[in-house]
């Protein structure tokens, strides 16, 4: 991908530290290593958690002009230098933003997937105290200033593209649908990564990966776990995936009744399903997650929040909670594991699987990411 004539499309992953965008983004770039040549030269700008994921992967990024990794964090990015590495670029491909830089160079393509933005009045706001409230309206707004910044945006499905364009400030903005997807690591088991979980001992383990953020509603899990004994007489153990910062930061009782295995590398998600009876999925908010499309490709139930960007890509899928309400919550995961019919089960899981194999492939994705970062080059200078 390497001569100087041809114009320079560069991939920025530097702001992606955990959770479903590092996984998104490394899926990204493993497809395009193994594309033919593009016609561009394609650089690199890793953070060092997409690199170790691509390094789990065993991606090969010799065929790319330039491959840095480097680690910028929030509006820090500001003077920590991100602009200068955009500056020699024809068109730079953020893979989700914002990016926070004052110069963006020619021409800037952004991910977007930031559903604060786009629904200001939501239970966590509401929840909040009116200092604190204030405080996160204000982080949102500076984020949002941020995005409108790129020249072209990318979303993950139509509401939040519906959303956006009630914006002002992005109503003249090309957005452009690319589908999520489930990224084929999970589709070849030869490369799946091994992962420690706390022995079992005849309890129902349902799990979760995602990162701790209010809106995940994962501090729900304790009452959740308890109102399964006390109500319904099943012993289930809940596993999350938090960073060291977020698990100590979590209460006494968290951290006494729920295991923790610790980020995974994309490689070993695979594995984590695996070893789960079910996936839980408590959300409040979400502009998507791959989280529900990779519990129904590995033949796992879901129990998830009944809210509408949930049964966009669910459907009839999944079984349904409130989650603002413990006692449905427990009364969706009871159901389903004291019904008998466990060959009515495998059917619904081999339906689920059927539904989530119909989304685009991970190299469907990467094609239409690059073609839209295509689309976004300038005219070549005669």
């Amino acid at each position: 991908m390497g001569s100087t004539c041809r114009q320079h499309l560069l991939v920025n992953c530097s702001n992606l530290h955990v959770g479903g965008a590092v996984a998104v983004a490394s899926s990204f770039i493993d497809s395009l290593s193994r594309r033919p040549d593009s016609g561009l030269e394609v650089s690199l700008l890793l953070s060092s958690s997409v690199a170790a994921n691509l390094n789990s992967l065993g991606t090969e990024l010799g065929g790319f002009a330039g491959v840095q990794i480097v680690d910028f964090y929030g509006m820090r990015s500001l003077w920590q230098g991100l602009s200068a590495h955009f500056a020699h670029a024809d068109v730079v491909f953020t893979v989700f933003g914002p990016a926070y830089v004052l110069s963006k160079g020619k021409r800037h393509v952004c991910g977007f997937a930031q559903p604060l933005i786009l629904y200001p009045s939501n239970p966590v706001e509401r929840g909040l105290p009116l200092l604190a409230r204030l405080v996160h309206r204000l982080k949102y707004k500076v984020q949002e200033l941020f995005f409108a910044r790129a020249d072209e945006l990318v979303v993950e499905l139509e509401h939040v593209k519906r959303g956006l364009e009630r914006k002002w400030l992005f109503r003249s903005k090309p957005i452009h649908i690319v589908y999520s997807t489930v990224d084929a690591v999970f589709r070849d088991p030869a490369r799946w990564a091994p992962i420690q979980m706390p022995g079992r001992g005849g309890e129902i383990r349902l799990g979760v990966i995602s990162r701790n953020y209010t809106h995940k509603n994962l501090a729900s899990l304790p009452a959740l776990r308890r109102e399964l004994q006390a109500r319904h007489g099943l012993a289930v153990e809940f596993f999350v995936t938090f960073t060291a910062a977020e698990w100590q930061a979590c209460h006494e009782e968290f951290r006494r009744t729920i295991h923790n295995v610790g980020p995974l590398m994309l490689s070993q998600c695979p594995s984590f399903y695996a070893a789960l009876d079910g996936v839980i999925f408590p959300s409040l908010l979400e502009c998507f997650s791959a989280v529900p499309l990779e519990a129904m490709l590995m033949r796992k139930p879901l129990f998830a929040s009944d809210l509408p960007f949930i049964r966009d890509c669910c459907h009839e899928h999944a079984q349904y909670f409130d989650p603002l309400d413990i006692a449905s919550m427990a009364h969706a995961i009871a159901s389903y594991f004291q019904s008998a019919r466990a060959d009515e089960k495998s059917a619904a899981l081999d339906r689920a699987q059927q539904f989530v194999s119909r989304y685009p492939s991970a190299d469907e994705r990467a094609h239409a990411y690059l073609a839209i970062a295509l689309g976004a080059l300038p005219p070549f200078p005669p």
